[in-house]
């Protein structure tokens, strides 16, 4: 049954992503395929002739696809179905922790549902979501395996998985504190699990090894270099600049109030009443209960606050990233299960903590965080229920409701049902919450649709232009003009799309600001006689140049192409623009109109 569902659920997910007709997180999409060509091509993970600086599982498994197809655009559809699998292998070991608990029909239903929520959006963009969400729960797997038994053995199995997770999205790395912290709590609940002596504290030796090594590399060595430790991908030493420790806090709330709300409510509600109940089993000697709730707490606890985190720095952009902590969502998907299972129990003391935070979390976080309208995209996939909510709430009572009075009846009717449906409708409750989950999921699928049909519009059909114009063996530079203008963005867009499906654009440069994708670009000045230079002022020469069609350069129009449109231009030499040029006339070029 297990293998049916990774089965089914990749052939949906692959139907559903399929019919995303273009990739929409350019920054991220176009990387991992760059890094992706550069590998199957023989010259190792690069990224615009720079050092690639991330994980490389992810784009592994697409240079794989890249050896054997002729082309990007044959290849595109393949990274889809790559990625649908993956993350339906997720399944896996959310079924094998689910059994740690649950009979085989209940595990099995977690584990399904775990590849129906918004989240599995991802698998429509070519980026280490979908792999990650799998290699995330190989590890959760093995981290609740080693604190059922911690064994040698198993702490290996807990370093190899993270190290797998890792090098899929350095991010994951948080499961190694997480571990360390769910093994130090289970120790405070169960006392007989406390190493007593120096030979069960030897067998510990995998784990201390790691924390050693984590000290001097974490901790001793920024200290020492003022840089990000050693062996975090390059691309994130800004976020080791420091945080502010309120800021971070008040985003601990926000996302955990996210969570609340994207998981309908229940699961929160009744999370206390669960784990109070497998603590106390794991004080009595049930292993498994233990392991589960421990591990709960502390990967929870060590993801949102990696979420958070980012979320305070000026890379998140002042909104939610729940893209950071979707991986969480199964968890609290099994301890309803248990809940519902287990006959709705409702102890007072863990049903009024409960019902508590669930109330009063979504009251603390703003709105706009839940219902933003636009540059969350699928950062947050949270907003797009209520951002709907919202606007048909206005549209129907602009007077008299909002989206955040439906969002109070919201939470306060799914509280109340907590509180007293009877029994004999429990697997109703879970039904209700089911059914606006799967909601939600449908409404995040739409927008991805929507979202991807407006990229499209920039390159149309014949996306393959420049490859066929002068073959992939040129390298072709793409140059963008930046201009403050609607049709400048446009012309970004078409840059990097073309740029995704032809494997001769290798290089970028840009004029003034980049295109926007933060991807590595070098920055170039146009003189007035339409010399092209680099900052240092030595000419900037380019085999073939990919530009505007307003632009003229000095040398042979090649091919035009996209929606924009854009010309190739082979160059030979150092680039030069045609005629008297200012950057005036050159914004003037990109922001006019063309037939």
């Amino acid at each position: 049954m297990l293998g049916g569902t990774v089965l089914a659920a990749s052939l949906v997910l692959a139907g559903l992503a399929l019919l995303v007709p273009m990739p929409r997180i350019l920054s991220d999409e176009l990387r991992y395929t760059i890094a992706a060509s550069s590998l199957a091509d023989g010259d190792g993970l690069g990224l615009r002739g720079t050092e690639y600086g991330f994980g490389p599982v992810y784009p592994a498994v697409l240079a794989a696809i890249l050896a054997v197809v002729p082309d990007r655009e044959t290849a595109y559809p393949l990274f889809k179905l790559a990625n649908a699998l993956l993350f339906a292998l997720a399944s896996v070991p959310v079924y094998l922790v689910g059994r740690r608990l649950l009979p085989p029909a209940w595990s099995l239903a977690v584990a399904t549902l775990s590849l129906a929520i918004p989240s599995s959006i991802y698998v429509s963009l070519v980026m280490t979501e979908s792999a990650a969400y799998a290699a995330a729960w190989l590890a959760i797997l093995a981290i609740v395996l080693a604190l059922e038994r911690t064994s040698p053995r198993r702490q290996l199995g807990v370093l190899g998985a993270i190290a797998l997770g890792y090098l899929t999205r350095a991010q994951l790395a948080a499961l190694f504190p997480a571990f360390v912290a769910a093994l130090g709590l289970l120790w405070i609940v169960v006392p007989t699990r406390r190493p007593r002596s120096l030979r069960a504290l030897g067998d510990l030796w995998p784990t201390l090894a790691v924390v050693a090594l984590g000290i001097v590399l974490v901790v001793a060595a920024p200290l020492a270099t003022g840089s990000s430790p050693v062996g975090l991908p390059s691309a994130y030493d800004e976020l080791w600049e420091g945080y502010d420790l309120v800021d971070v806090g008040r985003w601990v709330v926000y996302h955990l109030a996210a969570l609340d709300v994207l998981l309908v409510v229940v699961p929160f509600a009744v999370s206390p009443i669960v784990l109070a109940r497998l603590l106390r089993d794991a004080r009595a000697g049930d292993p498994r209960a233990g392991g589960f709730a421990t591990a709960f707490l502390a990967v929870n606890a060590s993801l949102v606050l990696v979420a958070a985190a980012f979320s305070s720095t000026p890379a998140g952009l002042d909104h939610l990233h729940d893209r950071y902590l979707f991986y969480v969502v199964p968890f609290w998907l099994l301890v309803l299960a248990v809940w519902l299972r287990e006959g709705l129990p409702r102890p007072i003391v863990a049903t009024a903590i409960g019902v508590g935070l669930a109330v009063v979390l979504p009251a603390l976080v703003p709105f706009e965080q839940l219902a933003a309208e636009e540059g969350v995209d699928v950062d947050a996939v949270v907003t797009y229920l209520w951002s709907e909510v919202n606007a048909a709430a206005f549209e129907s009572f602009p007077d008299a409701v909002s989206g955040r009075r439906v969002l109070a009846l919201f939470v306060v009717v799914l509280v109340a049902a907590v509180l007293v449906v009877p029994r004999r409708f429990g697997i109703g409750l879970g039904a209700v919450v089911v059914a606006i989950l799967l909601a939600s999921t449908a409404i995040a699928w739409r927008n991805s649709l929507r979202t991807a049909d407006d990229f499209e519009a920039a390159v149309p059909a014949d996306r393959e232009w420049v490859d066929e114009a002068v073959g992939e063996r040129t390298s072709v530079t793409s140059l963008y003009v930046s201009a403050p203008c609607a049709a400048a963005a446009w012309t970004s867009r078409a840059l990097l799309l073309t740029e995704f499906f032809n494997r001769a654009v290798r290089r970028a440069a840009h004029v003034d600001e980049r295109d926007g994708s933060l991807l590595p670009s070098t920055e170039v000045r146009v003189g007035a006689d339409g010399s092209v230079r680099n900052e240092s002022g030595s000419p900037f020469a380019a085999e073939a140049v990919l530009v505007h069609a307003g632009i003229t350069l000095r040398g042979e129009r090649v091919a035009t192409g996209t929606a924009v449109p854009l010309a190739l231009w082979r160059v030979g030499g150092p680039v030069r623009l045609a005629g008297t040029v200012s950057p005036s006339n050159l914004q003037e070029i990109v922001c006019t109109p063309r037939a």
